[in-house]
């Protein structure tokens, strides 16, 4: 079963950023502390490689999330978020073994996608938003 096993790693990738307060599994308007991760997947493809093997492709939304209650929009955006994004990206690449999910081969690419800033319930929020694709190919036997 590979979603809940690729919800345990990416939760325990998220959950070993020193910087991240809280991690959510799922989508929702209520955070309580930042910075905070949101993750989910967003989708999965399939194509058959050779008439033995599969390369699905299961593709996930990251979303950083920093409140801005103790420092500026622009302090964020041209120090915090950065630095969270940068943490971000290092334990993506730290937390892929490369190697195998349940005997399956694994690539992984993270693409990056827009920073914004929002007025929220709680104030501003200024969030930077990542595609997560994990590639397994599997066999047909």
């Amino acid at each position: 079963m590979i979603y809940p096993t690729l919800y345990t790693k990416i939760e325990t990738i998220l959950n070993g950023i020193s910087e991240i307060r809280e991690v959510y599994d799922h989508p929702t308007p209520n955070l309580e502390k930042y910075p905070a991760a949101m993750f989910f997947p967003t989708g999965m493809e399939n194509s058959f490689e050779t008439t033995q093997d599969n390369m699905k492709v299961y593709t996930w939304k990251v979303f950083l999330i920093i409140g801005t209650r103790q420092k500026s929009v622009s302090e964020i955006m041209r120090n915090t978020m950065p630095k969270l994004v940068d943490a971000f990206l290092q334990a993506v690449d730290d937390g892929w073994s490369f190697d195998a999910i349940d005997g399956h081969r694994v690539w992984t690419k993270v693409e990056a996608g827009s920073w914004s800033v929002s007025d929220e319930v709680g104030g501003l929020e200024v969030t930077s938003e990542f595609d997560l694709s994990v590639k397994l190919l599997t066999s047909n036997n």
